[in-house]
């Protein structure tokens, strides 16, 4: 996807952090802004924070876990606009304890956000992408998680390395069935978006101060728009993080080699 202006982006989970950065930087460049958050106040106020100049910013709210909502949104968005360019799966929650602790309810509302929605994405808005004659880009909001797993947030691991898997069969799909729909799977680190767990609850992404080791969610932003332009796969946010990925696929890779 080279071209930006006058595109169209829907961005999940757009109301702070990483979502509300990716929105701004799409409006910056010309594009018109569907912003879709759970909590109904934040996607109009984010909206009416980014309406300037030349691009249309709307906010809508949309529980990802609902395919129904998914596809509302979907058709709200061609409706509105006469397209759709650019889908952002970035809506994502944690929980934390030990693996055989957490509770179903935990597992269930952190996969059905953070994966499920994701798929719902690809299944309302791939279509409409490949059917675009200008074609598209599907980003999914992944994590470092996906590569090198932490401890004590089993539900987040499992959902961030689903979508490193939907992402690379999605972009294998695609080319099988000749459609020039790009997919990009970013995979950051720390970065000051500060999804968390106060009271040992889910709750979505929420506004910090940047601290060292993390990356402002606006410079994370314009990384994700470039790997678009350039139709990168694989994004990784934190370079200095590679050198802990590597010893794990090492880890791995000598496993598969022993006796």
């Amino acid at each position: 996807m080279k071209e930006f202006e006058g595109r169209v982006g829907v961005v999940t989970g757009a109301g702070r952090g990483i979502g509300r950065a990716m929105a701004e930087a799409m409006a910056s460049r010309g594009m018109h802004v569907v912003l879709s958050d759970l909590e109904p106040a934040r996607p109009e106020r984010a909206a009416n924070a980014l309406r300037a100049g030349r691009s249309e910013v709307v906010g809508m709210v949309c529980d990802v876990s609902d395919p129904t909502q998914v596809e509302e949104l979907a058709t709200w968005t061609v409706e509105r606009f006469g397209r759709v360019d650019l889908l952002c799966n970035n809506a994502g929650i944690v929980a934390g304890g030990r693996t055989w602790d957490i509770s179903l309810d935990d597992w269930r509302r952190v996969l059905g956000v953070n994966l499920w929605g994701a798929i719902h994405g690809v299944r309302s808005f791939v279509p409409l992408l490949m059917a675009n004659p200008d074609g598209g880009h599907v980003v999914n909001v992944s994590s470092l998680a996906a590569v090198n797993p932490w401890p004590a947030i089993a539900p987040y691991n499992v959902s961030k390395q689903g979508l490193l898997a939907l992402s690379e069969t999605l972009l294998g799909d695609l080319r099988a069935a000749g459609s020039s729909v790009g997919v990009t799977v970013v995979m950051p680190g720390r970065v000051a978006t500060g999804i968390g767990l106060p009271s040992g609850e889910p709750v979505p992404d929420y506004d910090l101060d940047v601290e060292p080791g993390m990356l402002s969610a606006e410079a994370v932003a314009d990384q994700i728009m470039d790997a678009i332009e350039k139709e990168r796969l694989y994004l990784f946010t934190h370079p200095d993080r590679m050198e802990q990925i590597e010893a794990r696929f090492d880890a791995i890779m000598r496993a598969g080699t022993e006796g």
